[in-house]
């Protein structure tokens, strides 16, 4: 129940009109009562003062010759006369020396008074609303013969300054609830358009984006629903133009992560004042960590590194962040994973307003392909230049070897020419030699029909004996 009514209190404008407009009458109302209490109480002193004042010249006045006479029973007589008046706190009448000669209060009889003035002279020897204290001089011409000395008190007239102020209180309250009332009502009446505007934004809140404020008129209200209809509108093309906006970045985010899973290329950026930093997808994977996981420091993140490429790593990132001045050099990653053992880091300098260094972003691109082949070239650029040299090598040889052959062809021409002289030498000999053989073959064959005439009866010859032994035998047997 407080905490609802302290919510509409000051939690609405109505609420704070009222309470606006009760502190106001509060306020104006204190001020009221307190000066008037001020003001009566002031007015009550200055009669105090007033009464005390003339009671004490009277009773100066009355008692002087009785003091003179040392009639201590008149002078106590007329202090008892006095106590008809119902704020006398007490009546005192003393010697020239300041015996006490008469009193309200017989017990200070013969009793001295030391702060009685030394000036001959009325002194008010205290003002407050509790006691006014006057002492006047009794006099018998120009001669000082005594003192009368009269205190007031304000009883009766604080207890009525009580009850004014107590009705003043009362009323004050009375005041306070009525211009409550009145704020309330008007508080109603001012804030019942506004409402209206209200009601719309509760309306856009529950998921009615199209409901609009139909107030109308020329009051601040109406020009508030107007402007706040305007700015509706104005926010509804703001977020289409933000939708579009945030799909052709998605479809931006989309396309950059694909390029840069095609390209092996991962972006990042580092806070180096807070030493924190920002991995993109394909970063994550080159390196191998996991996505969901946040990414470690700038401490942590060279771990990943050899310790060779972490010193230049370092060295290059400590120069960009002095001079601002952008980097690129090759890591070696000290634990690689499949298909990532090099990339190429790349930095530039993030700087504020001032021109001051905060910061770095770059890319990582996975090499490794690229440094295979490399040294792949660089082996094949080693064994092209092996070969070249055995090449070269092997072309000298030739050289040696042609000059060699060219010495043995001229060798060997002048021995074909020697051949080919001793070749015509040979053919007229064989020529000649040809003729004797044809000569000697035609005697050869004449020869040899004897000597075949002779061999076939030869041959003839051994069949018959050997037919003739083969009877013997036969006939033997």
């Amino acid at each position: 129940m407080m905490k609802t009514l302290y919510k509409f209190l000051f939690g609405t404008l109505r609420g704070r009109l009222i309470v606006g407009v009760a502190l106001v009458h509060a306020v104006m109302m204190a001020l009221f009562i307190g000066d008037l209490s001020i003001r009566q109480r002031a007015m009550l002193l200055n009669r105090q003062v007033e009464e005390a004042t003339a009671l004490s010249q009277t009773l100066a006045i009355s008692a002087a010759g009785w003091i003179a006479a040392d009639d201590i029973a008149g002078l106590q007589e007329l202090v008892e006369s006095q106590r008809r008046y119902p704020e006398i706190l007490f009546v005192i009448l003393t010697d020239e020396q300041g015996r006490v000669l008469a009193d309200t209060d017989n017990s200070r009889q013969g009793l001295y008074m030391l702060d009685l003035p030394h000036e001959t002279s009325l002194t008010l020897l205290s003002r407050t609303p509790a006691v006014v204290d006057v002492a006047t001089p009794a006099m018998i011409g120009v001669r000082k013969v005594g003192w009368a000395r009269v205190g007031i008190g304000q009883k009766e007239a604080g207890k009525k300054l009580a009850e004014i102020t107590r009705s003043g209180v009362v009323y004050a309250l009375a005041a306070i609830l009525t211009g409550s009332v009145i704020a309330w009502f008007m508080g109603r009446l001012t804030t019942r358009r506004l409402y209206a505007v209200q009601e719309t934004i509760g309306r856009i809140r529950a998921g009615d984006h199209l409901a609009r404020s139909q107030l109308t008129g020329d009051d601040e209200a109406a020009v508030l629903a107007s402007e706040f209809n305007s700015m509706l509108d104005a926010l509804a093309e703001r977020d289409a133009n933000l939708r579009t906006s945030q799909e052709a970045l998605y479809k931006r985010e989309g396309e950059l992560k694909e390029a840069q899973r095609l390209a092996h290329i991962g972006s990042w950026d580092w806070d180096a004042l807070n030493d924190t930093i920002w991995w993109s997808e394909e970063y994550y994977r080159i390196y191998g960590f996991d996505p969901q996981q946040p990414p470690p420091n700038y401490a942590e993140h060279q771990k990943a590194y050899t310790h060779e490429s972490a010193e230049r790593l370092d060295v290059v990132v400590k120069r960009t962040m002095e001079t601002g001045e952008p980097y690129e050099v090759d890591l070696e990653l000290a634990q690689p994973i499949p298909g990532t053992k090099w990339i190429v880091a790349r930095g530039e300098a993030k700087r504020n307003a001032n021109g001051k260094i905060w910061g770095l972003r770059g890319t990582a691109q996975n090499i490794t392909e690229r440094k295979g082949a490399e040294e792949t070239l660089h082996l094949q650029a080693v064994e092209l230049e092996d070969e070249v040299a055995e090449r070269q090598m092997a072309q000298e040889n030739l050289q040696e070897k042609a000059l060699l052959l060219e010495e043995e062809v001229e060798k060997r021409q002048k021995v074909q020419d020697d051949l080919e002289k001793l070749n015509e030498s040979l053919e007229q000999r064989v020529g000649e030699r040809t003729a004797e053989l044809a000569a000697k073959n035609l005697e050869l064959q004449k020869m040899n029909r004897l000597f075949v005439g002779r061999e076939l009866r030869m041959v003839e010859l051994k069949e018959r004996i050997k037919e003739l032994e083969k009877e013997k035998n036969r006939l033997q047997t």
